[in-house]
């Protein structure tokens, strides 16, 4: 039973969950890998009625185009699948960053395309997928601030680290109940 509530927990909002922007991307070059098995239209696992639908195709070698499709709204990301040690992870940049049609410019440029981090605990013959846990970075920041580089902005939290510093924090808070909490799980769509 517990399973299946962390499954209708859907994909949109563990990809929400995922939303703690940094400036700088969580990968190297040489961390990036590809995997053609990622390739396709993935759906949410056991929502046949109005599932959320993600795309990927590839844009290069080891780079994705990812598209989210969620109660009728679309989104473009760049993906970048890599691994740190044995652990996989997607590291996500949106295409557009013009959220409003009716706002200022001004309101439009300040915004920018940070990094967002997913954790991929496998990817056939589902794919298992986790968004960082917002509140448990923010109470950990809070008791450890000089633990990772951070900004606060409006009570929302924007990373500052470099790229080495980003891996090993990530890489050190993989645990139970920590970066990580919850897998969503995604099948391929048409099965």
């Amino acid at each position: 039973m517990k399973k299946r509530n962390l499954i209708a927990f859907g994909a949109t909002a563990i990809l929400l969950a995922a939303c703690i922007p940094s400036v700088n991307p969580f990968y190297t070059d040489d961390d990036l890998v590809a995997d053609p098995h990622l390739v396709g239209e993935w759906q949410e696992k056991g929502n046949t009625n109005d599932p959320d639908v993600w795309k990927f195709e590839p844009l290069t070698n080891k780079v994705y185009q990812f598209t989210v499709t969620e109660k009728g709204k679309t989104g473009s990301f760049s993906a970048r699948l890599f691994k740190l040690k044995h652990e996989q992870f997607l590291d996500l940049t949106p295409n557009d960053c013009n959220y409003a049609s009716n706002q200022s410019e001004l309101v439009a440029f300040s915004m920018f395309p940070g990094h967002l981090l997913m954790r991929v605990g496998q990817i056939e013959p589902e794919l298992k997928f986790a968004g960082c846990d917002y509140e448990w970075l923010q109470k950990f920041l809070k008791k450890n601030p000089k633990a990772l580089a951070h900004h606060i902005e409006s009570d929302r939290i924007v990373l500052t680290a470099d790229t080495r510093d980003l891996q090993k924090f990530v890489l050190k808070h993989l645990g139970t109940n920590e970066l990580f909490p919850h897998y969503g799980e995604m099948t391929r769509r048409g099965k």
